[in-house]
């Protein structure tokens, strides 16, 4: 059975391939796409994921950064949002953007996955995952309505 770490690695190989699809030329469609990917997946980490690394202290620190790491490319695809794409600051914080992601998973797949195997097992792990799919399924469904994600 899939662990709540080999789903998270495959999604961010998607995410971290959709960059690479574009050349370095994302249009505000393919930001949209990149976003849609991402979102379901910061909401699931933050809901599920993070607050089991938070209740341990040799964790908790690396979870905190993660959830200041997913605000702040939060903050930058927001400010994408409003941007003209043909403009230079968007060049440059479609840069900052993918650069902060490519840190955000290399620091969670080398670092906090290590910490979090030996926090919540193998069993754990897999319970996990299956409550974060779930978790990811609900989400679409509830933007896919118009409803609140709150």
């Amino acid at each position: 059975m899939e662990t709540i770490y080999d789903i998270l690695s495959k999604e961010h190989k998607i995410v971290l391939g959709m960059f690479e699809e574009t050349s370095g030329s994302i249009s505000k469609e393919a930001l949209f796409r990149i976003k849609a990917e991402i979102e379901p997946h910061m909401a699931g980490e933050e809901k599920l994921y993070y607050p089991l690394l938070e209740e341990k202290e040799e964790s908790s620190d690396a979870a905190r950064k993660a959830h200041i790491e997913h605000n702040e490319a939060r903050a930058l695809m927001y400010e994408l949002e409003g941007m003209d794409e043909n403009s230079e600051d968007w060049t440059t914080r479609l840069n900052e953007l993918k650069e902060a992601i490519m840190h955000h998973v290399q620091d969670e797949e080398s670092k906090v996955f290590e910490v979090s195997r030996n926090i919540l097992g193998q069993q754990k792990a897999e319970e996990l995952a299956r409550k974060y799919l779930e978790f990811k399924t609900s989400y679409r469904e509830k933007i896919e309505a118009g409803e609140s994600l709150a």
